[in-house]
């Protein structure tokens, strides 16, 4: 069997870890940081990826041994999460409000502003997660870079089940394949820091919508 080539994986990486869709749902966890405290976040996030990935290409296989868990039955347990993925991409989920404490004309109410706020969540595919904005969670404060940089930013958001599935796949089935894999994972996370240095432009232009859809 002919193994993948570095352009194979890093598209296939681009694809599960969903970088475009993934830009309102960073926008919403970073929501109150300055511009050099979100790159920061994305930095850490992307670090936290490339870890993880790298973990996966190397000691997976070991892993996988340890727990008596077979390449098969891993194969098929992430054409499962991939498959998942994509159904739900397809069903472009839009982002939801905690309706506690609104009144009848939609305001919040002072009291449960204070004691309850609406908190507002975005969902990312890739990793069947909901994130809600930073300026809702806390009244007080904005979380810090390390605090949602590794999670849920970097873990289990980009460095989520399906991505490292199939890099423990790859690890496992073909042979020499480890500096073109941790390649394409390198190649993966630039594209992440891209974007994500990007987020705020981008999303005022496309709107959270648009890219959910793309």
């Amino acid at each position: 069997m002919n193994s993948p080539s570095f352009l194979t994986m890093a598209v296939g990486l681009f694809a599960i870890t969903g970088p475009i869709a993934g830009l309102p749902v960073f926008v919403a966890a970073t929501k109150g940081q300055t511009v050099k405290e979100q790159n920061k976040t994305t930095l850490i996030l992307a670090t936290t990826y490339v870890t993880a990935g790298l973990i996966a290409l190397f000691a997976g296989n070991a892993l996988l041994t340890f727990f008596g868990i077979s390449v098969a039955a891993l194969r098929a347990a992430g054409m499962a999460v991939i498959a998942t993925i994509g159904w739900k991409m397809m069903n472009a989920p839009t982002p939801e409000k905690d309706k506690a404490g609104v009144d009848a004309t939609g305001h919040i109410k002072p009291e449960a502003e204070q004691l309850h706020p609406p908190t507002e969540k975005l969902y990312h595919a890739a990793s069947n997660m909901k994130v809600a904005s930073a300026s809702t969670v806390s009244l007080w404060r904005v979380p810090t870079p390390s605090e949602i940089g590794i999670v849920p930013l970097g873990f289990p958001m980009y460095a989520g089940p399906g991505a490292l599935s199939i890099i423990i796949t790859w690890s496992s089935e073909y042979k020499a394949i480890y500096l073109p894999a941790a390649a394409a994972i390198l190649a993966n996370a630039l594209i992440i820091i891209a974007f994500n240095f990007l987020a705020n432009p981008i999303t005022r232009l496309v709107g959270a919508q648009g890219l959910l859809v793309t």
